[in-house]
């Protein structure tokens, strides 16, 4: 018995231990491939598909270690929830990684001018995204 509860015990260590992501992409392929890497990466995910979705979480629950946000979303854009985790007084400290089809330099000024930590267009490469998803969270817990 003493065994188990050990066991126990340590699953509930390294559980505590993952790293958190949320993820808000609408495209349902894309999201599928980015929950599946960041999984290999030791992220526990939530997925959301929309901006209104995104929005209520972000009011209603406890902050992930990373968001990465498309911009181009139904219902509310992801400028608009870049500027609602950093007007957060629990979400301003997450780093954001802007993950999106919008590649004109006018668009990653503007998401980099309201928070972004980082923006990667579409199409991404996937150890790319990952070294700074990676670099992120290493450089928001050092803080």
């Amino acid at each position: 018995m003493t065994e188990t509860l050990a066991d126990a015990d340590a699953t509930l260590r390294e559980v505590e231990a993952v790293n958190t992501a949320l993820l808000i992409e609408d495209n349902a392929d894309v999201a599928y491939l980015l929950q599946h890497m960041l999984q290999r990466d030791g992220f526990a995910v939530q997925t959301l598909a929309n901006g209104r979705d995104a929005q209520k979480y972000i009011a209603e629950s406890r902050p992930t270690d990373i968001v990465i946000l498309d911009l181009m979303l139904p219902y509310i854009d992801g400028f608009e929830l870049l500027v609602q985790i950093r007007e957060s007084a629990e979400w301003y400290r997450v780093p954001v990684v802007v993950l999106s089809g919008k590649v004109s330099e006018r668009d990653i000024v503007r998401a980099i001018e309201l928070g972004a930590d980082d923006y990667v267009t579409k199409p991404y490469k996937p150890l790319e995204l990952s070294a700074r998803i990676r670099r992120c969270t290493r450089n928001a817990r050092a803080v």
